[in-house]
């Protein structure tokens, strides 16, 4: 999500352009069916894990990282789930002893393996289950939050949301994203309420975060005009990861 005073000329074409690629894709492929939606998030969670390794590490590629991303694919069989996830947790533990970085960055870093590894874990394996029309839902539920925020903060701009954390972000683009995916919700379904939609900003501002904490602009370039993947599903981890505890401990 990008909700900012200023934006460059040049950012805001390929960042229509994405989207009008993007999303269009991404539709069509959940129609297609679970097996496919699965194999779109298998390769979303690699490309995550791989920018939360730069993000971290200032390299692509850390042994960590392949410790998460074969416990989310181990997930797809139902009887290695829990030693999936004991997998990681083992990851993050034996990298905490290592103690190669100081106390704060440690925290930081596995807890960013942990969110990350569990939401991707829920997204594939847990959020198709519900069908066609919730997963399309949450998607749009995020899509508008993001573009109301983003037309907002753009537009009126005003006093900075979280300086500290993210300069660029306003209160009126986050007042922007909350009328926005309110308006979505209530256009769609009763389903969702006002907490998905504070949950898609706080997912943000997570990120958001993360990135300061790391000293970087972007988790990536692989989203022309929108920067990494994690800058676009920020938002997407949150909603899901907290459907699916909603659903697991009250469904």
């Amino acid at each position: 999500m990008a909700y900012t005073v200023w934006l460059p000329r040049g950012d805001l074409l390929p960042r229509t352009l994405t989207g009008l690629v993007a999303i269009p894709a991404v539709i069509f492929t959940i129609f297609q069916g679970q097996f496919f939606l699965k194999i779109i998030g298998v390769l979303a969670a690699f490309g995550l894990l791989r920018e939360w390794s730069n993000l971290s590490f200032s390299k692509p590629y850390h042994w960590l990282s392949l410790v998460c991303f074969a416990s989310i694919v181990l997930a797809f069989f139902p009887d290695l789930r829990v030693g999936a996830l004991l997998m990681t947790l083992a990851g993050c533990g034996w990298f905490l002893y290592l103690k190669a970085f100081k106390s704060e960055e440690l925290k930081v870093i596995c807890f960013g393996y942990l969110y990350i590894t569990s939401a991707m874990a829920i997204i594939i394996h847990i959020l198709p289950n519900f069908g066609v029309n919730f997963t399309l839902l949450v998607l749009t539920l995020i899509w508008s939050v993001d573009t109301g925020a983003f037309l907002a903060g753009r537009t009126f701009g005003g006093p900075k949301l979280a300086p500290a954390i993210s300069p660029n972000k306003t209160w009126s683009g986050f007042i922007g994203g909350v009328i926005a995916g309110l308006s979505a919700v209530v256009l769609l379904t009763k389903v969702m309420n006002i907490v998905s939609v504070l949950l898609a900003q706080g997912g943000d501002l997570l990120e958001s975060w993360c990135k300061r904490f790391f000293k970087a602009k972007d988790s990536g370039n692989f989203l022309p005009g929108h920067g990494g993947m994690l800058d676009r599903l920020d938002s997407l981890l949150a909603v899901s990861f907290a459907i699916a505890v909603l659903w697991y401990f009250c469904g």
